[in-house]
């Protein structure tokens, strides 16, 4: 297994984080070849293997824009997760806080990938870094 995910991972010398957007590709693609063959079992993996790149993306800055985009949407999808659990009367407040830790990394990706001085601009007033992400 580990030797399939080093495979699968964008090897940079000058950039440590793993590139999680290949997988969450070939992750969707699989579900929807699932989906098309009536493969319940391997629909169910699809989307448990998708919840849990969903997850580690909440730790990881992303390195590129496909990345950015990718937590973008996990965010996305968390906000449904909210909703369901508020309206059902669940805890919300772990899925808050992967919605902020996504939120956060998407904008030090980008504030990264264009040279913006998150301070300088003032941006950080809305999205502090946290201290894992400080330069």
């Amino acid at each position: 297994m580990t030797q399939i995910l080093v495979n699968r991972l964008q090897a940079s010398v000058m950039d440590l984080r793993p590139d999680l957007f290949p997988l969450f590709r070939e992750t969707v693609a699989k579900i929807d070849k699932a989906d098309a063959a009536g493969c319940e079992a391997t629909r169910d993996i699809g989307f448990a293997t998708a919840d849990a790149i969903l997850d580690a993306a909440v730790d990881i800055v992303p390195r590129d824009i496909e990345n950015i985009l990718h937590r973008i949407g996990c965010a996305h999808q968390l906000l449904d997760t909210v909703y369901d659990y508020a309206h059902r009367g669940f805890e919300i407040d772990d899925v808050v806080k992967k919605l902020a830790g996504l939120l956060q990394g998407a904008a030090k990706g980008l504030a990264d990938a264009y040279e913006i001085d998150m301070h300088a601009t003032r941006l950080d007033f809305y999205l502090p870094q946290r201290p894992d992400q400080q330069n």
